[in-house]
């Protein structure tokens, strides 16, 4: 009985690797095709800021509901229907006759990808492994393994010739075959968490840590997410580098980003939590901006800066255990909530920028997103300190 446990747990683990590997893929394919998207349906830069927008609202609607569908429907439920819509959305990329279908896809996508994420991260406390921490850890880590395989392939493939409608298809296929063999796969059920308090509304939004912490979140997540839309198109416009030449750049800042995912847990368990992210988010800041500024010959330290992102966004959601005594898993919905809504927005300007200022100096908005965000990071740091100091 407790080896076939075990025997089915570890299955659930593969697949878990094996839907967030497609779904990092997917995710990651629209940076690098912005430049085709352009193109193939005569649009501007400010249309790509309305697609994002648009698909980071399906992301947001969601993941709010993913919560309670996991609640009613169970996790099972809720992984099968991500992955249906992934495949559909794929699908729909694919076929996609006109701007407008393009975005009802990426919104079918990032829907997907919203409760894929969420099934996956709440599922892992079901399974009786002894090595919960670790497997998380590597889950996130193969999330950037998906990536960075993306960014060089597909840039490799469309100079190659391949066109990005069959890089959606062949994905969409991959994800089928993942989603049939999903089927007899049995996972355990969610018990409903009995709270002794209700939700303290007043207390929550009188903290001012809670704000602190989402515009640094919201922030942090415009710069990631911005670098994976932005960066192609950005080398493209400034240096006139081809997807293959641009994507060289992507695929370092993702692999040293998948790096940090993989060794970033024994970092923060010799440093501590809000003393990790505040070092990583300086250093990401300082590479980040001295690549841009440095120009062409910096882009490599804008690539090797994906190693101090990397820690940021796993230690926060951890962090908020430590910080927010109670209501924990409320508050870490307002901030993914909040992050998704800031990024969105920040996004949505550079493309507008892209189309009045041009790329180059549209792409700024990526640096000073990081500087603001590290000083909202120190502030978080300076009173979480002070508050140390007096329960001491």
């Amino acid at each position: 009985m407790k080896r076939g446990k075990e025997k089915n747990n570890n299955i659930i683990i593969v697949f878990m690797f094996a839907i967030m590997i497609l779904s990092a893929i997917s995710d990651n394919l629209r940076g690098v095709f912005i430049p085709s998207f352009k193109n193939d349906f005569f649009v501007k830069d400010t249309h790509m800021g309305m697609m994002i927008v648009v698909g980071s609202i399906g992301y947001i609607v969601f993941a709010y509901l993913g919560g309670m569908l996991c609640e009613t429907m169970g996790h099972k439920k809720v992984l099968s229907v991500g992955m249906v819509l992934m495949t559909l959305s794929l699908v729909t990329l694919y076929s996609s006759p006109n701007f407008i279908v393009l975005l009802i896809g990426m919104v079918l996508l990032n829907a997907g990808w919203a409760l894929i994420g969420l099934a996956i991260n709440t599922v892992i406390p079901l399974i009786a492994v002894s090595f919960q921490a670790v497997i998380m850890n590597l889950i996130h880590f193969s999330y950037g393994v998906g990536a960075t395989i993306t960014q060089r392939s597909a840039g490799l493939l469309l100079f190659k010739g391949i066109e990005w409608r069959t890089m959606y298809l062949c994905i969409s296929i991959l994800f089928f075959i993942v989603l049939i063999a999903f089927i007899p796969v049995k996972i355990p059920s969610m018990e409903k968490a009995k709270e002794d308090k209700k939700i303290d509304y007043k207390s929550i939004f009188k903290n001012k840590l809670l704000y602190f912490y989402m515009i640094f979140l919201g922030l942090y997540v415009a710069a990631e997410i911005g670098t994976g839309n932005w960066f192609v198109n950005y080398m493209k416009e400034t240096f006139a580098y081809n997807e293959n030449q641009g994507t060289f750049y992507t695929t370092l800042f993702f692999g040293t980003f998948t790096i940090g995912r993989l060794l970033g847990g024994f970092v923060v368990e010799k440093i501590g939590t809000i003393k990790t992210v505040f070092i990583s988010s300086v250093l990401a800041f300082l590479f980040y901006t001295s690549g841009i500024l440095i120009g062409q010959k910096g882009l490599i330290l804008v690539g090797f800066s994906g190693l101090f992102f990397s820690i940021i966004f796993p230690t926060v959601i951890l962090s908020t255990n430590e910080v927010f005594r109670k209501n924990t898993t409320y508050i870490i919905g307002i901030l993914t909530t909040a992050s998704s809504a800031i990024s969105m927005g920040i996004n949505f300007i550079i493309g507008w920028l892209n189309d009045l200022i041009g790329a180059s100096n549209a792409y700024y908005t990526i640096p000073i997103s990081l500087f603001f965000s590290v000083f909202f990071m120190f502030l978080i740091y300076r009173n979480i300190t002070k508050q140390e100091e007096i329960v001491e």
